[in-house]
């Protein structure tokens, strides 16, 4: 199979630009200027919320890839990428909690597709 390089390449520039002034010039003065007043709901309140914002995220991705475990895949890597790849590098989390969190994120993950595909309409409409 061939490789679309320029279009990789390109999306890899674009990826660098754009973050490195974002953060640089705007994320990064309104992230020193902005102290958290604390939490904004009750921890459970705000774990129901997340919990279902990730899931209709799951949701949409699955119904636009047709396959729970491909969109498990997607969900889980992306947290993966930003929790366990950026942060570690950055040295705001562990390698430790980095592989906690991955064994954590992988069994999450599966279990979602599991379940969601066990009661999926297996019909086309």
């Amino acid at each position: 199979m061939q490789r679309n390089w320029k279009s990789i390449l390109a999306a890899f520039v674009a990826s660098c630009v754009v973050t490195l002034f974002g953060v640089t010039f705007y994320f990064g003065p309104i992230a020193e200027a902005d102290v958290p007043s604390g939490p904004l709901l009750v921890p459970a309140a705000g774990f129901l919320i997340y919990v279902s914002i990730s899931i209709v995220l799951f949701d949409w991705v699955a119904r636009q890839l047709q396959d729970a475990y491909k969109a498990a895949f997607v969900v889980g890597a992306s947290q993966f990428i930003l929790v366990n790849v950026d942060f570690v590098l950055r040295g705001e989390r562990g390698l430790a909690t980095a592989v906690a969190s991955t064994v954590l994120l992988v069994a999450t993950w599966i279990s979602v597709a599991a379940a969601y595909s066990v009661f999926t309409d297996k019909k086309k409409s």
